[in-house]
């Protein structure tokens, strides 16, 4: 598959989706490396006008499950989804600006989890925050004793 297909992948995928809700698209992704912005919007803001922390976390989480997305196929994904088990946060600087561009590159994926790390920028090029993510990789659903499955 290459960059154009991930790419296009991941924006169907989240389509009508949380992404969706906050705004969240991805620019780009390729195997293990997935960037993602949000442009922002007044309402991205919180009381001291710069842009709230939970706005700069679902960035880092929605662009380090799109980068473990990037290296699973969607059967694999189907029969033994994802889920984020740990979200550390930093925030450097208070960001503002028009933008913010999270870069999540996979550093390591096992059979059980993966892991991430992610920076975001504004859009001046300042980091304003660094995340890291873990996922849990669930296991493969067994049929039960009598064979009607689980």
């Amino acid at each position: 598959m290459d960059d154009g297909d991930l790419t296009g992948r991941l924006r169907n995928w989240a389509q009508g989706r949380y992404w969706g809700l906050v705004g969240i698209e991805t620019v780009s992704a390729r195997p293990g490396l997935v960037v993602n912005r949000v442009v922002l919007r007044e309402e991205h803001l919180n009381y001291n006008d710069v842009v709230h922390g939970g706005v700069i976390s679902s960035l880092i989480d929605s662009a380090a499950g799109g980068a473990v997305r990037t290296l699973r196929d969607e059967a694999e994904i189907r029969a033994r989804p994802h889920a984020t088990s740990d979200l550390h946060v930093s925030y450097l600087a208070p960001a503002r600006g028009t933008e913010l561009v999270a870069e999540a590159r996979v550093v390591k994926m096992g059979r059980t989890a993966a892991f991430t790390q992610v920076e975001v920028r504004d859009d001046g090029g300042r980091l304003v925050a660094m995340g890291l993510v873990t996922f849990v990789i669930g296991t493969r659903r067994q049929a039960n004793a009598e064979g009607t499955g689980g």
